[in-house]
């Protein structure tokens, strides 16, 4: 098997077209592929540390250098290796890693050496028997890449105002080591790179536009917002929704200012250009890669995406978190292969669960709080409206999640752990055009979130540490892999039938057929037939009593719910589902017998439907 597989990925070598370009192609595209995507440090332990079981969320210090200041809770890419039958099992296609470079803290982000794997989570031998383990099981391996800044430049005591900061410059970071390889937007002739550094750099976060100027224009009635406006579905000044609406927008500011305290690359600098294209290919000629995930995309140049892009003969998803789809889709067709789907994740939230994401209007105070309001489905409806083939070069390289690790909840708390929710927005991440990406953790209801202001208010007065982003990319260990929760079998599910309908090879048409407030219906439009997917956001309370779709299929066909294999109730256009879980109907063909028994039950159904409310 092993053997037949690698005779297959050689015969993928060749040139392939992707997105409004071409670039030599070295493996099979992701497209369509399911993902499971793990953070290294928290996934699973190994050696003298795998009985360890002891839950772990520590945050990053705001000196890493000091002992224990990384937060590292010491899984290792041989932990992933010792639990790939437990992810297999779900039947992923790809697992996508946290960067594996050198760096000052767990998640790989403070990268200090590009060419070299960080010893806290293994070797480079460790990650190349990652790579050919993977590829043993006919799965393909995303690693997690940072083209756009280093670690830190400074270190402190802690994150207080006051707090003194000690410089410690470029000296150890390979290759990028010196002065000049960093932006410094905005620093004054005849200033050192030390002194501008330590007087505050420029920040990306101040490149965009002002919400006030929106505030205003959407009070006056001049712009309108929401689910009709592409570039606009959400009212925020996001970076990509410019001028006259969000006047003051900066893009030299968003790809030259730093990313925090993270030292911002300059791509420009002919070194660090051709040293990151350097990278891009060692991974994939040293370790095997098959694809990356590229983070921060939209605090670069397109130019040099597209050179990144083409260096690295992989699928790129990058990491664009914008909600303006037309600027969304401008970094697939300046030559990223594929995108992370942010526009769309931007409604998840309000689509299936009462759970504020957003910041409508600059209004951030609600964030991560729960809302009377109902979930609607319409706004996200309306985003896979505007996600077609005019706008898009290629939809089957969108990655679509409904959480992951830097947002500020995971879908088992922003869904208040409501079963039906849950399986309703996991069915529409799997089935919906591209890639599907589960975040580790889903399938044991993991339900970390980071506070809110009103929780960070409360937990300072109780001396209680703020762990920001760690509270969301907490441990797995203690779960002991559990593989009968609800939540694995429904992924597995979910994952094998996406396979069997054909789905995993992308390249199959999606349109969307009927939106309201709780229910969406779209049809993938696979050449063997079409698969109709019924979507909605009812409550547990109501789960079990039926739900009616209209439109559906013709009646005078024989449709079956491939989750159940039951035949589908359809009646004057409409199906009437038996409860409110997901439903993902085909054509089948029925034994004589079985047919004739359905037929007879189907009967009696009708006998039953009310005729004064029968679905007109």
């Amino acid at each position: 098997m092993a053997a037949l597989s690698a005779m297959v990925r050689c015969l993928w070598l060749g040139i392939l077209l992707r997105g409004a370009d071409a670039y030599t192609a070295r493996k099979p595209s992701i497209a369509g592929k399911s993902v499971y995507f793990l953070v290294t440090d928290r996934f699973a332990r190994s050696g003298a540390n795998k009985e360890n079981y002891t839950y772990c969320d520590l945050a990053t210090s705001a000196d890493p250098l000091q002992p224990g200041g990384g937060a590292w809770c010491n899984g290792t890419l041989q932990g992933v290796i010792d639990q790939l039958d437990y992810i297999q099992g779900m039947a992923f296609d790809c697992v996508w890693i946290t960067p594996v470079v050198k760096a000052l803290d767990y998640t790989g982000y403070f990268g200090e050496d590009f060419f070299d794997v960080d010893p806290h989570i293994g070797s480079k031998e460790t990650l190349k028997e990652l790579s050919r383990q993977l590829h043993a099981r006919d799965m393909c391996l995303i690693i997690d890449i940072v083209a756009n800044h280093v670690r830190q430049m400074t270190v402190q005591p802690d994150y207080s105002p006051g707090a003194i900061k000690t410089y410690i410059g470029p000296k150890g970071i390979n290759p990028f080591d010196k002065d000049e390889y960093f932006h410094t937007y905005g620093k004054a002739a005849g200033t050192s790179f030390e002194a501008y550094v330590m007087a505050g750099v420029a920040q990306a976060s101040q490149s965009q536009g002002s919400d006030a100027v929106l505030t205003e224009r959407v009070h006056e009635g001049i712009t309108d917002c929401g689910p009709e406006n592409m570039n606009l579905t959400e009212c925020n000044c996001f970076p990509g929704n410019f001028a006259p609406d969000c006047p003051g927008a900066n893009e030299e500011l968003q790809v030259q200012g730093w990313f925090g305290q993270l030292a911002d690359l300059n791509q420009d600098h002919p070194f660090v250009r051709q040293k990151l294209l350097d990278y891009v290919k060692y991974l994939v000629e040293e370790y095997d890669a098959d694809a990356f995930r590229l983070d921060t995309a939209i605090y670069m140049k397109k130019d040099f995406l597209k050179d990144l892009q083409e260096a690295a003969g992989v699928d790129i998803l990058g990491e664009t978190t914008v909600n303006n789809i037309s600027y969304h889709a401008s970094f697939q067709k300046a030559g990223l292969s594929g995108l992370l789907n942010f526009p769309a994740f931007y409604q998840v939230h309000g689509s299936f669960c009462q759970y504020h994401l957003g910041g409508d209007l600059g209004n951030y105070h609600l964030q991560g709080a729960f809302t009377p309001a109902l979930p609607d489905l319409r706004k996200l409806a309306s985003v896979m409206q505007f996600q077609n083939p005019e706008v898009y070069p290629n939809l089957d390289l969108l990655g679509n999640f409904a959480d992951n690790h830097d947002e500020f909840a995971r879908i088992g708390y922003y869904c208040d752990a409501d079963s039906y929710r849950i399986k309703n927005a996991l069915a529409l991440m799997m089935f919906a055009r591209g890639i599907p990406i589960v975040y580790y953790g889903t399938e044991q209801g993991l339900d970390g979130h980071q506070a809110n202001v009103l929780e960070k208010d409360a937990m300072r007065k109780q001396g209680v540490e703020d762990k920001g982003q760690a509270f969301v990319r907490e441990s797995l260990w203690q779960t002991r892999y559990n593989t009968s929760t609800w939540q694995y079998q429904y992924i597995k599910m979910l994952n094998e039938k996406r396979k069997e309908l054909g789905l995993a090879k992308g390249d199959i048409d999606a349109e969307l057929v009927s939106a309201s407030n709780n229910h969406l219906i779209f049809i993938r439009n696979h050449p063997q037939g079409e698969i109709w997917v019924f979507i909605n956001n009812n409550q547990n309370w109501t789960g079990q009593s039926p739900f009616l779709y209209c439109p559906a299929p013709s009646e005078h066909e024989a449709w079956y719910d491939v989750f159940s294999e039951e035949r589908a109730y359809l009646r004057k256009g409409c199906f009437m589902a038996d409860n409110a879980e997901p439903k993902v109907l085909v054509r089948r063909v029925r034994m004589p017998a079985v047919y004739a028994v359905e037929r007879i039950s189907e009967q009696v159904w009708i006998l039953s439907w009310p005729k004064e409310s029968g679905p007109s």
